[in-house]
């Protein structure tokens, strides 16, 4: 039966630290006993098997898993194809508790009014799937980058995003109707995977969505990181990628395949994108 972890609010959990680890074949997650902090882990490539006292969970692209303070963690086995996955340590100052039940209610005697309001209960399942990965990752990676600036203006981005990230994966929230600028999003998103060798303009987006263009991009921001040309760049040279190192045909009938109108422009694009020449990316490869 799923598990989830209720936290009283607020104030909300607070972000400590984070960041990310890249394993080989054949490496392990440490084994910790009662770190003192809760541990988010989310796995972006690969898959991870934990455990955590007599539990023990596989997870894999886009899961993620809260390992609890007072708990013995533990590799269950290492690792058996190169993982990359995110971690995050925060804590919380208020009540919380793990549980079974769908809707758990702390119990509190004190009296609630004007100045002692019930609290927020989050409801964080202690294992699961995201919906929008993407924005998960998009999310960790500026609490990374906040961590190379200077406080106290990189302390408010952290927890910002941090935030950002519970309220994605708060169980009151999720089970909602998506919301939508989020449903927006997703067919922008499908559409351009769909209509990207075509000419996709600013204008035919809004007549085939109907919305004004300004709204389109802030959903796509906000779902996928992402503007709508931005979008279609990277979906025209993920493409690139692919026929470049599966296939035989030349430069500028890839560059025509994915969209591109000429082939100089594609290999302009593509340098400075990838870094490096489209050539160069298929030799480097080959060799």
């Amino acid at each position: 039966m799923m598990s989830y972890i209720y936290f009283n609010s607020p104030p909300s959990p607070y972000y400590l630290e984070s960041g990310f680890s890249d394993y080989e074949i054949g490496e392990s997650h440490p084994n910790r006993h009662s770190l003192n902090l809760f541990d988010l882990i989310i796995v972006r490539n690969g898959s991870l098997h934990l455990g955590e006292e007599k539990e023990s969970w596989l997870l894999h692209e886009g899961q993620t898993l809260i390992l609890l303070p007072d708990r013995y963690h533990y590799s269950v086995e290492p690792v058996t194809t190169d993982t990359f996955f995110y971690w995050i340590h925060f804590q919380t100052v208020n009540d919380w508790v793990e549980s079974e039940q769908l809707h758990y209610k702390f119990q509190t005697e004190k009296h609630q009014d004007c100045f002692n309001p019930a609290p927020y209960t989050m409801q964080i399942p202690k294992s699961m799937q995201l919906l929008y990965p993407q924005q998960a990752y998009r999310l960790v990676e500026q609490m990374n980058d906040a961590n190379k600036q200077i406080e106290p203006k990189a302390y408010w981005q952290k927890q910002h995003a941090f935030e950002e990230l519970l309220l994605m994966m708060d169980m009151k929230q999720t089970n909602r109707q998506t919301s939508s600028i989020v449903r927006l999003a997703e067919q922008v998103e499908h559409y351009i995977r769909n209509h990207y060798r075509q000419q996709i303009t600013n204008q035919a987006l809004s007549l085939i969505f109907n919305y004004h263009y300004n709204y389109i991009t802030k959903a796509m921001k906000q779902v996928y990181g992402y503007t709508p040309s931005e979008y279609v760049l990277k979906v025209r040279l993920d493409q690139a990628k692919m026929l470049l190192l599966n296939t035989h045909l030349s430069i500028s009938d890839i560059a025509e395949n994915v969209g591109f109108d000429n082939a100089p422009y594609f290999s302009n694009c593509f340098a400075k994108h990838v870094g490096e020449a489209p050539s160069s990316y298929r030799k480097k490869y080959y060799e």
